[in-house]
């Protein structure tokens, strides 16, 4: 029996979410169309391979209606699915208006008015500036927030086995008890290990395309559907849709594909380590 079943996708964002945009796309259609052409060409790679969606139309996973109860939407479906990977697709964007924007000067001072009147006033003068930033990253989760991790990991555990956990007799495995709890945290350990592995070899593959990349970032605030995902978890940014180039590449089919087949060919050499490391730990 291969290691990794399942893989869960998470396009980001969707429905009343539109997630960040750029001049001509918005992030939940890109990231939908990606996720779409990634899982099948995960199934056409790996026939044995279950792919799971958290959503494939332009809705709030579970046709939720907030954002907070989209994300346990989404975090509940990866850990009943038996989810052995988690895939969460996203677009990124800077403060700054995409495309290009205005940035104001100072220039001088001129004086206006007379005798008691008279006064100062600034003279600034408008630069446009193109918005330049582009680049790929991987996030996964904040290491310093294990404890939600590792009540996820016990969360999945308990969604698939229901009462019936532990041995083949039927007795019931306690989540509550130290062993548990520290069986929660070696599996912990292990994801964070994955994950950090899985992510590091998806900006490998965009690099390889010429893609900048700005690595594997742990985001100070982490991330409420990362950590709430009993197994391992990346939230890949695909580009920045206000950079007007990578946006253009993003929205356009061969784009997407290319993005896709990236991550595809990443989770093949994933795939590979991960099963060969644990066949050998069999031995």
């Amino acid at each position: 029996m291969p290691l990794l079943r399942t893989v869960v996708i998470d396009p980001g964002h969707g429905g009343f979410d539109p997630g960040t945009h750029g001049l001509i796309a918005k992030e939940k259609d890109i990231a939908l169309a990606i996720s779409l052409q990634l899982g099948k060409m995960l199934q056409q790679a790996h026939p044995g391979l279950k792919i799971v969606y958290t959503r494939t139309t332009d809705i709030m996973p579970g046709n939720k209606p907030n954002l907070q109860e989209g994300i346990r939407y989404r975090a509940e479906l990866a850990n009943r699915s038996g989810g052995d990977l988690f895939i969460c697709i996203h677009c990124n964007a800077t403060r700054q208006p995409a495309g290009s924007y205005p940035v104001k000067r100072l220039v001088r001072y001129r004086i206006t008015g007379r005798g008691a009147h008279k006064r100062s006033v600034p003279v600034y003068s408008t630069t446009w500036v193109k918005n330049t930033v582009r680049g790929t990253a991987c996030y996964i989760w904040k290491a310093d927030r294990n404890v939600n991790k590792s009540d996820a990991i016990s969360r999945r555990e308990e969604l698939l086995n229901g009462e019936n956990m532990g041995d083949s007799t039927g007795t019931a495995y306690d989540l509550t008890t130290p062993e548990a709890r520290m069986r929660s945290l070696l599996y912990e350990k292990k994801y964070f290990g994955n994950s950090t592995l899985f992510g590091t070899l998806v900006e490998r593959e965009f690099v390889r395309t010429g893609r900048r990349s700005e690595g594997l970032v742990q985001r100070q605030e982490g991330i409420g559907v990362l950590q709430a995902t009993g197994m391992p978890s990346v939230l890949i940014e695909t580009g920045y849709l206000t950079n007007k180039e990578e946006e253009r590449y993003l929205a356009g089919h061969k784009g997407q594909a290319e993005v896709a087949r990236n991550i595809a060919t990443a989770f093949k050499h994933y795939k590979d380590q991960v099963e060969g490391r644990e066949k050998r730990s069999d031995n």
